[in-house]
């Protein structure tokens, strides 16, 4: 009996310690931060390394509220990374403060502007400002569309019922455009260059206008300002208007019945105007200077005074609106009161804004001819 029992004892005692080094492991279940369930194993004589996975935190972002042009604000969830610019005097004001990365569409009247595609070849067009094509506004998934506020799209309704975000900021108008240039610094994150931009814009307007009030009502030079379209008028509201006015001038066309009223030749001549001016669109072709003597040798405008003094002045339509409209203001002051801005030079400022803004904007011709 003896011979059997000792081996019957050493198979329990092997069996005991198997039970008890098993009982020392375990194998349980966790779940990572993903939500993902692994499994983890743990030891309480050998410690097990573990790798937790992560998922990286969604980025976040702060709602921006701007005020538009006509003076409502507009609060967009996110800062815009994508925009599209429907003009491009907002497209200028976004390369002038350093956002042309942002501008991924804009139209046709943008396209054509050589210092403009320069800085934002990305871009593509969307069509015609007045109707830009809805299905190429979505193909290119814009946080936010800039848009004329005194001129909107024609088809406003359907770019709304398409839930796309239309920010209203013209960029257009001497009188508004330090507080644009401000809401696009907000709006695109360069809040302290829009700062130096719209305080440029503050200074020169301010300048002009304290050295022009010195000048008595009755001394001031009557202007016959001609639009794009001959024997159309700057009247009253009209921007040129607005300029004249700051610039220290009496706008013959400001009593009329409508911004841009038709005009004839006759009634131009019995205004008997001191000067004349006229904007010029950059699609025109013909040199200034054609333009000029040929606006001069209308018939009977021999007899005005301006045309028998040589005082016949041309304007580019970017000196004259957009983000450069102060310094046609420099212009324009300078042309009326020479005696009152012989220290200012409106061709460096010029020089200046290409250099710091947007570079190119000063090789073509701004006004003609330039003020001495």
């Amino acid at each position: 009996m003896k011979f059997y029992k000792q081996p019957i004892t050493l198979i329990l005692i092997a069996l005991v310690l198997i039970v008890v080094a098993c009982a020392g492991c375990t194998s349980t279940t966790d779940k990572n931060s993903a939500g993902t369930t692994v499994a983890v194993t743990s030891s309480t004589t050998t410690p097990v390394s573990t790798t937790t996975l992560v998922t990286p935190k969604s980025s976040t972002c702060s709602p921006v509220t701007v005020i538009q042009t006509e003076g409502k604000e507009i609060t967009l969830p996110c800062m815009p990374k994508r925009i599209i610019v429907t003009n491009s005097d907002a497209a200028e004001m976004l390369i002038a403060l350093g956002a042309a990365d942002t501008i991924v569409g804009i139209t046709e009247s943008s396209k054509n502007v050589s210092y403009i595609m320069d800085r934002i070849p990305q871009a593509q067009s969307i069509g015609d400002w007045q109707t830009p094509n809805i299905e190429r506004m979505l193909s290119l998934k814009p946080d936010a569309v800039i848009s004329y506020a005194s001129s909107k799209p024609k088809n406003i309704d359907q770019i709304k019922a398409a839930n796309i975000t239309i920010v209203y900021l013209d960029c257009y108008r001497l009188p508004k455009l330090a507080s644009d240039a401000r809401a696009v610094g907000l709006l695109t994150g360069h809040e302290q260059k829009a700062e130096e931009f719209a305080r440029s814009v503050e200074n020169t307007t301010a300048t002009v206008m304290k050295r022009v009030a010195t000048v008595p009502n009755e001394k001031l030079s009557t202007v016959y300002f001609e639009g794009y379209t001959d024997f159309t008028a700057a009247g009253t509201g009209s921007g040129s208007d607005e300029i004249l006015m700051m610039a220290g001038a009496k706008n013959i066309a400001s009593g009329l019945s409508s911004s841009s009223p038709k005009v004839s030749a006759e009634w131009v001549v019995a205004q008997k105007p001191a000067y004349i001016m006229k904007v010029i669109s950059s699609k025109e072709t013909r040199p200034f200077p054609d333009i000029a003597r040929h606006m001069a040798n209308r018939t009977g405008w021999n007899t005005i005074p301006a045309a028998q003094q040589d005082r016949v002045f041309l304007f580019s339509n970017s000196i004259e609106y957009g983000p450069k409209s102060f310094i046609g203001l420099a212009y324009t002051a300078k042309i009326l009161h020479p005696d009152l801005f012989g220290d200012v030079d409106p061709g460096k400022m010029l020089d200046d804004y290409a250099l710091k803004y947007v570079s190119g904007t000063n090789v073509t011709q701004a006004v003609f001819p330039e003020p001495v």
